[in-house]
């Protein structure tokens, strides 16, 4: 896709919602590089830095979690957070920022798992997180801030010696048709700790993305309101035409492929994703990518690839 226009142009077009040359999809115009911090969040399989023992299920997928190490109250006030060095922190990302021409493209810390998503694999599970927060929401309290300040000190970490143009931090929230929660329940646990990491990004001068799984437009308006400026939300459960019309020039929508498509469905169904983004993303606010981070066929990223090519472009 030849261009005046760099990568970088073109997809921060899009974020701002001024019209693109082309539908931005990093994966294949390179507008976006990715780090991420020496800490270990999760494994195919074995044990992260939180404890977490993961195990390959699925080949398709990645590590799912068969043990954790807070099992009691007791074992909560033993734990001891993962605290990786400034130099394991930081060799993975310096790594890969001197090679990324910041001319071309964007630079953006993964910065791993969510609050939520880390609080219940440390305890065992979602029942047990909401259980635990009924009877001692102190205790979760005491737990969800442990996690929040590791956060905060691998960013800041980062941010001393790397300035990166966006920060994307994920949580899974929602199921098919709702929330796994009341939205109470998410702004007294999971809000505040959640605005923390985004007002730090925002301090810093970058972009902040979030991701989650299933249907969350409800809290859209919300994490606009606590400085999201771009949501990796799945199309399939979340009306993204509406989304789009209501919160226009607000945010950007990131994904628009359905992992479900991509994994199961044929090259003429992936097609036809890819030309729904291309319609929803002329003005801009949309930049694609497949809707999750799993492994898929490769006929059906080559599919995706194709279509992108032959209906992405808007302008010369």
């Amino acid at each position: 896709m030849a261009s005046k226009a760099t990568p970088r142009e073109n997809i921060l077009s899009a974020i701002r919602w001024e019209e693109p040359w082309w539908l931005p999809c990093p994966m294949f115009d390179g507008s976006v590089e990715m780090v991420e911090p020496g800490i270990v969040d999760h494994r195919t399989e074995g044990v992260d830095d939180w404890g977490i023992v993961w195990e390959l299920r699925d080949p398709f997928s990645d590590g799912f979690p068969v043990d954790h190490p807070i099992k009691s109250l007791e074992d909560l006030d033993k734990y001891q957070p993962p605290s990786p060095s400034k130099r394991r922190i930081l060799e993975p990302v310096l790594k890969v920022a001197r090679r990324v021409d910041r001319r071309v493209s964007l630079l953006a810390l993964e910065h791993g798992w969510g609050i939520f998503e880390r609080a219940w694999l440390l305890v065992g599970g979602m029942p047990k997180l909401f259980l635990l927060s009924r009877q001692h929401p102190d205790v979760v309290d005491q737990l969800m801030d442990m996690v929040v300040e590791v956060k905060l000190e691998v960013l800041e970490t980062v941010l001393s010696e790397v300035e990166v143009d966006m920060v994307l931090y994920g949580d899974d929230w929602g199921m098919e048709d709702r929330l796994l929660f009341s939205p109470r329940w998410w702004r007294r646990f999971v809000k505040p700790r959640h605005e923390k990491l985004y007002r730090a990004v925002k301090e810093a001068g970058a972009l902040c993305y979030l991701h989650s799984d299933g249907k969350v437009e409800e809290l859209i308006p919300e994490l606009i309101e606590m400085g999201v400026d771009i949501l990796n939300i799945q199309r399939e459960c979340n009306d993204w035409p509406r989304i789009l019309k209501e919160f226009q020039g607000r945010v950007t929508l990131w994904g628009g492929v359905s992992a479900r498509t991509l994994d199961r469905g044929t090259a003429e169904q992936v097609a036809r994703e890819v030309a729904e983004c291309v319609e929803l993303g002329r003005r801009g606010g949309v930049v694609m990518a497949p809707g999750h981070a799993l492994k898929y066929r490769s006929e059906n990223i080559e599919a995706m690839r194709r279509a992108w090519e032959e209906k992405g472009r808007y302008r010369c």
